[in-house]
């Protein structure tokens, strides 16, 4: 009989190895695990954002950090309250204005239904998030639609709950000075709460598109397209009809015989005059000088003309739009040029400029600075159209989902999504 130990050896030596592989696989599996804990409590790194080849295409960075930032910042809708006021101090004074008037005398129900509809009217209501069109008078235009697109983006980008509001709007040039929302007012039509104009989503008749499109072109313009400041004309350019207003037509009269005038008066009617004289938007930026005139009430045009590194000469001005604030006729931050109304001194600050290049030079730095790089951007909008919202509503009624008809709650409004496809408030259906 072989010995003990002869005998258990064949069976001990497989029992040993397989021990061995055992402990190894078990010593492996912990290091591993610590390894993976480890890894897992590591600081986190921040994703190395992807940049596009075309250097003007959008940059979707939405870390914020508390200084405002053009080219990260300006598609940002998803600013929060203190960061909208952080990038955009100053921006919301034209909300600040009737909120502070408001705050002894809150805005009622009653006030709401005693406005009178007139073209251009749409009153609306936000509950839980959701945009719903109350009333709209008579036929829809792009403009109450455009300003309905630019609420609604305001109102689904938040990244912040908004209270619930009811309110009206008039798209109208001129509106009655009662509680409305409206594009432009005079300095005595308090009442009127400021948004932006209709032509910040898109303005499509005269295919000058949307805030954004224009932009963009100005840059294009400016930084590829061949027209730093030094390339730029050194005319003052405008284009209009002058529709027998005595504004224009003394401005027309103030510039016609000078040397620096580059100012034309626009007959839409004569396809001739269209083709020879009219330049788009973006042509705009190739002059070092752009003239701003009003209408018969406030000109959508000025935001286009502070998309351009150019200077802007305006009048002293009749009508205010919402960032209106924002513009400096003087100082080091001066970001354009203001003559009289009557335009007597509109030679005077030409000549001004013209001998004062430098000068000119961060006039027309400033104003795309201000404007174009900041204040006019789509993330600025939105921040307006959200502080709008929560200062009304500190100063208004809080609104009824429902109303009572014949003895019933019936839901009031439409969505806003079914709106936009049928542009109307009732319809057969199929």
């Amino acid at each position: 009989m072989p010995p003990v130990g002869g005998f258990y050896r064949p069976l001990s030596e497989p029992l040993l190895i397989a021990l061995k592989r055992r402990s190894t696989v078990i010593l492996t599996s912990i290091v591993l695990g610590l390894g993976f804990i480890i890894w897992c409590q590591r600081p986190a790194s921040q994703p190395r954002a992807f940049v596009p080849k075309n250097r003007f295409a959008t940059v979707r960075n939405h870390t914020f950090d508390g200084t405002w930032d053009y080219k990260r910042d300006r598609f940002n809708f998803m600013l929060n309250t203190a960061q909208c006021e952080q990038a955009f101090p100053g921006l919301f004074a034209e909300i600040e204005r009737p909120k502070t008037q408001r705050e002894k005398r809150p805005i009622t129900l009653k006030e709401i239904n005693a406005i009178v509809p007139r073209e251009g009217y749409v009153r609306a209501m936000i509950i839980n998030q959701q945009l719903y069109i109350i009333a709209a008078e008579k036929q829809i235009y792009s403009r109450e639609l455009a300003t309905l697109h630019s609420i609604y983006r305001a109102i689904i980008s938040s990244p912040e709950p908004l209270p619930d509001i009811e309110f009206a709007f008039n798209s109208a040039d001129r509106i009655d000075n009662v509680a409305l929302w409206g594009y432009a007012r005079r300095p005595d039509d308090t009442n009127i709460w400021l948004v932006p104009d209709f032509g910040y989503w898109s303005w499509p008749e005269p295919k000058v598109g949307t805030i954004r499109e224009v932009q963009m072109k100005a840059e294009w313009a400016e930084e590829i397209g061949g027209f730093p400041w030094k390339s730029k004309l050194g005319k003052l350019f405008w284009r209009g009809a002058t529709m027998n207003l005595e504004l224009r037509e003394k401005f027309m009269a103030a510039s016609q015989t000078e040397s620096w005038s580059d100012v034309k008066s626009l007959n839409w009617k004569d396809k001739e005059s269209i083709a020879d004289d009219l330049k788009p938007m973006p042509e705009h930026c190739h002059y070092k000088y752009l003239a701003h005139t009003e209408g018969n009430t406030y000109s959508g045009r000025l935001k286009y003309l502070q998309s351009c590194r150019s200077v802007v000469v305006a009048h002293k001005m009749d009508w205010i739009q919402h960032h209106y604030p924002l513009m400096r006729s003087s100082g080091s931050e001066q970001n354009y040029v203001e003559v009289r109304r009557d335009w007597e001194d509109l030679h005077e600050k030409m000549q001004w400029l013209i001998d004062n290049d430098i000068d000119a030079e961060r006039i027309a730095a400033n104003n795309m600075k201000t404007f174009r790089r900041r204040y006019l951007t789509p993330a600025a909008e939105v921040c307006y159209w959200r502080h709008l919202i929560r200062s009304w509503a500190e100063v208004s009624f809080e609104p009824s989902f429902f109303k009572e008809v014949g003895g019933k709650k019936v839901w009031r409004g439409l969505p806003a999504e079914s709106f936009f496809l049928e542009r109307r408030m009732d319809w057969d259906p199929y």
